[in-house]
């Protein structure tokens, strides 16, 4: 039994012991578990913090290489502007920090050049009622004091100018207000030469501002602006419209609608209200609607505005007499239902409008079209567009609009590789109801653009244009027009590292094939290197432009040299920065022999990274030299030289 009992022993002994043995070594190839070198103590990882500008504090565990720490926060490097000493680092951020996830990233090298490295994700909030609610300010001051005052110069011997960008936030669930500013200060040691509307001011003056208010749950959209807003409905109404006034926008599921006031005039500073009112006599209105169908594969939209505005206005002046008034109704059709390989738009509008309600001519009503489809397919690429704009055709409120139009617009391009092919083609012609009183011009224009990229380093590139401008319907007396352009340009280039050099040649030949003959050729030829690092960018720029007139024979050569220079030195606490332009111009008839020169330079030294609240505080030498030298005619040379002092710094707070 003793026996019995001892053998099971000595079993249990066999089987156990490797196992235990085997459970105290490491397995087979495991990586043992990094020193830990750096305690970070605020924030803990994966910790919420209720703030906006925590405080990012670290704990070296072990000596550290002399420069190696690199400190970052979402990416961006805070290393220059924490307190860093040897046995931690502390970084206060300057600026509010959003809401949501962050990370701090933590990397160096220990006194063996091993690599380091620390990640600590945590998140945000800014307040417990509040996932967002701050006010973020970015201040800018320019002083400039000038050293030398040339013979003649009445400009301002100092002026100052300042800049505020302005933030504010607040959001609780679906709910979210914000408000956006920018102010100006200005002043100088002389009265304004210009006090009028759009003129700058002496003192503080607003630029511009926009209050938003937003609702969003689920597929609810309601969006209330009240400021300086941007209206954008269609092409061919209300596009691009920037002016003081409110916009109301509505979105459920694949509705939309929207309706705006706005002042028909350009406001600035703190006068003409907040263009919210009713009464469209300097005021335009409108509203639209949307709604997409079938998966949102087709969507229709349509906008009625109306309103009166100073004729040809711009900041208040008027440069036609009388004021305009009129209204517009658009629709909009937009199919897309091959996932863009097929793409359709066709847009319709009605105007009525009166160029000058002053006089004894009322309204014309007219219509515009337009009908575009593309996509792309692959490598391949395609768009058609016809257009057509009435004579009367006209929309207050945009000026941008060419009526009296109609023509048709292609392009396509492919890519094979390293080839690429792009074609284009345009043809339009005015007078459309074929005026008796006026000749109808049609402009054509057609190109073709090849590259090659097959070549490492070497692009290539061939361009081929060709415009004819021609009239018909000529009323008596007036001459025809008939100018035939071909044009040819070769590019080719070599980019290594930090260095490139382009070269781009062109010839055109415009061949008028009317009776005057008023032939014309140019040559351009034009040399761009470049060297850009960070610390050194050199761009020159060398052209040789050269125009002949067949009916004199005179040939005009053009010389261009440029040079955009920036550089940093000493650790980027100095700053050197040139750009130049030198212009020759010589006529084959001895007639034409000018020069002219104009020279920037900036010469800036970083006082500080952070100063008394103040960031990156730069003092800087400015100069300007300006020569003219006109070798037929020397009464007309002339030359100055200015040089001021500059004070720059950026002043940003938040809370």
């Amino acid at each position: 039994m003793r026996l019995f009992c001892l053998s099971t022993l000595l079993l249990c002994l066999m089987l156990c012991l490797p196992a235990a043995y085997a459970a105290e070594q490491p397995a087979a190839g495991a990586q043992p578990e990094p020193q830990a070198w750096v305690r970070v103590s605020a924030p803990l990882e994966n910790a919420e913090i209720i703030g906006k500008k925590p405080d990012i504090t670290a704990e070296f565990l072990v000596p550290l290489k002399a420069g190696s720490l690199v400190i970052m926060v979402d990416g961006t490097d805070v290393t220059q502007i924490s307190e860093i000493s040897e046995k931690g680092f502390t970084y206060s951020p300057v600026m509010v920090l959003p809401p949501g996830g962050h990370t701090v990233s933590i990397t160096a090298q220990d006194q063996n050049g091993g690599q380091l490295q620390k990640s600590v994700p945590f998140t945000i909030r800014h307040t417990k009622m509040f996932e967002e609610a701050y006010t973020q300010n970015d201040l800018s001051v320019v002083y400039e004091e000038k050293l030398t005052t040339p013979e003649g110069d009445t400009s301002p011997r100092s002026k100052v100018q300042g800049n505020l960008a302005s933030e504010t936030k607040v959001k609780r669930k679906e709910l979210e207000f914000n408000f956006k500013t920018n102010l100006r200060y200005f002043d100088q040691n002389t009265p304004l030469a210009f006090a009028g509307p759009g003129a700058d001011k002496k003192g503080i003056n607003l630029v511009n501002y926009l209050l938003q208010g937003k609702y969003t749950k689920d597929q609810f959209m309601l969006l209330a602006e009240a400021g300086d807003v941007q209206i954008n409905e269609t092409q061919n109404t209300v596009s691009a419209l920037a002016r003081r006034g409110g916009r109301l926008s509505l979105q459920y599921n694949d509705l939309s609608l929207s309706a705006f006031v706005v002042k028909s005039e350009n406001i600035l500073g703190f006068r003409g209200g907040t263009g919210i009112t009713f009464d469209d006599n300097d005021h335009i209105l409108g509203a639209s609607a949307g709604i997409k169908l079938l998966d949102k594969k087709v969507e229709f939209r349509t906008i009625f505005a109306t309103g009166e505005t100073a004729g040809g206005s711009s900041f208040g002046f008027s440069t036609v007499p009388g004021r305009t008034k009129g209204d517009v109704l658009g629709l909009l059709l937009i199919t897309d239902f091959l996932q863009n390989k097929l793409r359709t738009e066709f847009e319709t509008d009605f105007t009525s409008f009166d160029p000058d309600i002053s006089d004894e001519f009322g309204s014309k009503k007219d219509r515009a079209y337009r009908l575009k489809a593309g996509g792309s397919i692959d490598t391949y690429t395609y768009e058609a567009m016809y257009e057509y704009f009435g004579r009367d055709y006209a929309v207050v409120g945009n000026q941008m609009i060419q009526k009296d139009k109609e023509g048709i617009t292609a392009r396509a391009g492919a890519s094979f590789g390293a080839h690429a092919l792009n074609l284009n083609f345009s043809r339009f012609n005015d007078n459309v109801k074929g005026d008796e009183l006026f000749p109808k011009i049609t402009n054509m224009l057609a190109s073709v653009d090849y590259s090659f990229s097959g070549i490492q380093q070497v692009p290539i590139g061939f361009n081929f244009q060709k415009s004819i401008q021609d009239s018909s319907l000529e009323p008596a007396g007036t001459s025809p027009l008939q100018m035939h352009t071909g044009t040819v340009t070769g590019r080719i280039g070599y980019t290594k590292d930090a260095m490139s050099i382009n070269f781009m040649t062109a010839f055109s030949k415009m061949d008028d094939r009317t009776t005057t003959n008023n032939d014309t050729t140019t040559a351009t030829y034009t040399l761009t290197p470049a060297y850009n690092t960070p610390n050194l960018a050199v761009n020159p720029n060398f052209s040789l432009n050269q125009t002949k007139n067949s009916v004199t024979g005179v040939r005009a050569d053009t010389y261009t040299i440029s040079l955009d220079l920036r550089s940093k030195f000493f650790k980027e606490r100095v700053t050197f920065d040139v750009g130049s332009t030198y212009n020759i111009t010589k006529t084959s008839d001895r007639l034409t022999d000018l020069s002219n020169l104009t020279a920037n330079l900036r010469l800036g030294y970083l006082l500080a990274k952070r100063f008394m609240g103040l960031v990156n505080p730069t003092l800087a030498v400015r100069a300007t030299y300006m020569q003219i030298t006109d070798r037929i005619n020397h009464a007309s040379d002339r030359d100055a030289f200015s040089a001021f002092m500059v004070l720059t710094t950026a002043i940003p707070f938040s809370f």
